[in-house]
C-alpha cells in the first residue's frame, strides 16, 4: 500500500517495469508520472541522497581519489547520454529532436572536459549556468510522459543529479571557488550557446533550450501568459538574476565574515 501511494500509476493499471524501453510516441496516455506527485518527490529525495553521498565522498578523498571520482562522474554523464541515444537508435527514432543541444546535454561535455582538465572559467560556468539548469530540469522534468521507472526516466534523473552534484562536490571540498568577476564571461558563453541553438531551432523547427516555446509546467509558461511568444524569453533574465543571487550572495556574505 505504501508503494502504491508513491507510484499510483505504475502499481495500478501499469506494472512497474512495463513499457521500460518504450518511447513516448508508443506509450499509453496514463503511463507517465505527475509533476510534483508522490513518485516525482520520491525520485527527488533519491537524487538528493545520491548528490549528498558524492559530495561527502569527494570531500574525504585525497588528490588521486578526487581525480578518479571527477573522471568517474564525467564518464558517467557521457554514458547516460550514450545509453539514451542507443535506445533511440535501436528503435529507429533518433533524429533532429534528440541531438545533445539542450543546456544539460552540452553541460555533459563541459563536465567531462573539466574532469580531464579542471579550469577556473569552466568550473565557474558549470556552477553558475549548468548546475542551475540541471536543477531546474529535476524540478520541472520534461520527461513526465514516461513512467517513473522507465529507461528514459531513470537516465533523466540520474544524469541531471550528476550535473548538479559535480559542481557542488567541487565547491564543498574547496576545489572550486565561485568568482563574481567571472560571471560576465560565463554569461557571454551562455549567450553565445543560446544564440547558436536559437538559430538551429528556427532553421529546423526544434525546441532546444526551450527557445521556441516554454517547457510545460515550468515558470517559463507563466511568463508566456503575460509576455507571449517570444516575449517569454525575457523571463530568463530575472530567473537567472535570482539564481545567481542565491548562488553567490551567501558565499559573498560568508567570505566577508
Amino acid at each position: 500500500d505504501a508503494v502504491r501511494l508513491i507510484f499510483p500509476v505504475q502499481c495500478g493499471s501499469i506494472p512497474l517495469m512495463e513499457n521500460f524501453f518504450t518511447l513516448e510516441q508508443a506509450l499509453p496516455p496514463d503511463a507517465g508520472f505527475a509533476l510534483w506527485g508522490g513518485a516525482h518527490l520520491f525520485a527527488l529525495a533519491l537524487c538528493c541522497a545520491l548528490g549528498a553521498l558524492l559530495c561527502l565522498c569527494y570531500r574525504r578523498l585525497g588528490r588521486t581519489g578526487r581525480r578518479r571520482l571527477r573522471l568517474g562522474v564525467g564518464w558517467a554523464v557521457l554514458g547516460c547520454e550514450a545509453l539514451q541515444d542507443i535506445n533511440l537508435i535501436v528503435q529507429g527514432a533518433f533524429g533532429l529532436a534528440y541531438l545533445p543541444l539542450h543546456l544539460c546535454a552540452i553541460a555533459e561535455f563541459f563536465t567531462f572536459f573539466h574532469a580531464l582538465r579542471p579550469g577556473w572559467t569552466l568550473g565557474n560556468f558549470l556552477y553558475s549556468c549548468c548546475m542551475p539548469g540541471a536543477a531546474f530540469a529535476l524540478l520541472f522534468p520534461d520527461w513526465t510522459v514516461y513512467p517513473i521507472t522507465s529507461y528514459h526516466s531513470l537516465i533523466g534523473f540520474s544524469v541531471h543529479t550528476l550535473l548538479v552534484a559535480y559542481p557542488l562536490m567541487l565547491l564543498l571540498s574547496g576545489s572550486l571557488r565561485p568568482e563574481l568577476r567571472l560571471l560576465p564571461r560565463c554569461f557571454g558563453i551562455l549567450a553565445a550557446i543560446s544564440l547558436a541553438v536559437y538559430v538551429f531551432d528556427r532553421l529546423f523547427q526544434t525546441n532546444y533550450m526551450f527557445l521556441r516555446y516554454p517547457a510545460p509546467g515550468s515558470p517559463l509558461e507563466w511568463f508566456a501568459e503575460y509576455l507571449g511568444n517570444p516575449g517569454y524569453l525575457l523571463g530568463y533574465l530575472p530567473m537567472l538574476a535570482l539564481v545567481w543571487a542565491a548562488l553567490y550572495l551567501p558565499l559573498w556574505l560568508f567570505g566577508k565574515r
